[in-house]
């Protein structure tokens, strides 16, 4: 059997409806030669019966990369890949942050805890010191003072902050991408 094989990615998941979409577009291309269709996800795979001829092959290559419905273009596969590396972004978030070898947690609710606590930690009605919790609630810290909040404020939205700076950097070399190749070389080993 003659093979040809392309690699797709669809935006949506819908292989089915897409195999089937792009099979119909490649038998009313090449009529009359019978083929098979393979997926795995990524990869879509034409099987021909019999040997194409060039033509044949230029035919069915122009079809397939043609075929525009649920295929992302570049700014599609742009969008998958932002939203990825948001998702990632939101996953370090949500791993908390270090201060004095316990671990805080960031969620959202710890942030406006941390904000509120932070906007009156001069005021003399707040008695030191506070008790704060760790994030799996198997500790907690005594912030012994003012100053000491303060660290501990700035530890956290520092490192909300590196990551949110570590994801707009990447993000940024996804904006720059002229090609889907370019995109796809962006990679999000944080």
């Amino acid at each position: 059997m003659s093979q040809h094989s392309y690699t797709r990615t669809l935006t949506n998941g819908a292989w089915d409806a897409e195999v089937s979409s792009l099979s119909r577009d490649v038998e009313a291309a090449i009529p009359g030669e019978p083929f098979t269709v393979a997926v795995n996800g990524v990869d879509i795979e034409f099987d021909f019966t019999s040997a194409l001829t060039a033509g044949q092959v230029t035919t069915l290559d122009s079809t397939v990369s043609t075929h525009k419905a649920g295929f992302p273009d570049l700014q599609g596969h742009k969008d998958r890949k932002i939203a990825e590396i948001d998702q990632r972004t939101t996953e370090l978030i949500g791993q908390g942050f270090v201060y004095a070898a316990k671990n805080f947690s960031l969620s959202l609710p710890s942030q406006s805890k941390m904000v509120g606590t932070h906007q009156i930690k001069d005021n003399p009605a707040l008695t030191y010191p506070l008790k704060w919790n760790t994030k799996n609630d198997d500790d907690k810290y005594d912030i012994t003072d003012a100053t000491d909040l303060g660290n501990f404020y700035l530890t956290g939205f520092g490192t909300i902050r590196a990551h949110l700076d570590s994801g707009t950097a990447l993000k940024d070399s996804v904006r720059a991408a002229t090609t889907v190749e370019e995109v796809a070389a962006v990679v999000d080993s944080r």
